[in-house]
């Protein structure tokens, strides 16, 4: 049987390639991972306010552009996979965080649950949770932002 980490490997492994569709094969299962290549680059600049469009776009407020990204891509904890998003690690349990609680890195925040694998995941920094990006319940995309946070000095 393939484990999780195998499987999770393979997706990142496949991320990283020039590989568009990938199709998996194993014991009557069948997979097929296939990448969009989405225009990253422009959603991702118009997420903080830079219109890819505009020609007139001054170096300056270019390079603003680029710092803000990389303060937000630090503050945020992401997906690793695609799956349905759960604040709660069972049914009728306390949410695992929420707005205004602090959190260490490595502490888990929700769960992912994909291919009916309940996906643990944690906190790559500590900080304090400032917003909950995601609906409980809501289908989630890999690398999707999940929760932004404030970190800790």
């Amino acid at each position: 049987m393939i484990k999780m980490s195998d499987f999770q490997e393979m997706v990142n492994i496949i991320d990283r390639s020039s590989v568009n569709i990938f199709t998996f094969e194993y014991e009557g299962m069948k997979i097929k991972l296939e990448k969009q290549p989405i225009l990253q680059d422009k959603v991702q600049k118009e997420e903080v306010g830079v219109s890819v469009s505009d020609p007139l776009l001054s170096n300056e407020q270019t390079d603003k552009a680029a710092k803000d990204e990389a303060v937000s891509k630090e503050e945020v904890i992401t997906s690793p996979m695609v799956g349905t998003f759960y604040t709660r690690a069972n049914e009728g349990e306390e949410r695992l965080v929420q707005v205004g609680d602090t959190v260490q890195k490595g502490q888990v925040v929700c769960i992912v649950e994909a291919m009916k694998l309940f996906n643990e995941v944690q906190a790559d920094v500590d900080g304090e949770i400032v917003e909950l990006l995601v609906g409980d319940g809501e289908v989630v995309e890999y690398g999707q932002p999940l929760f932004k946070l404030k970190k800790r000095s």
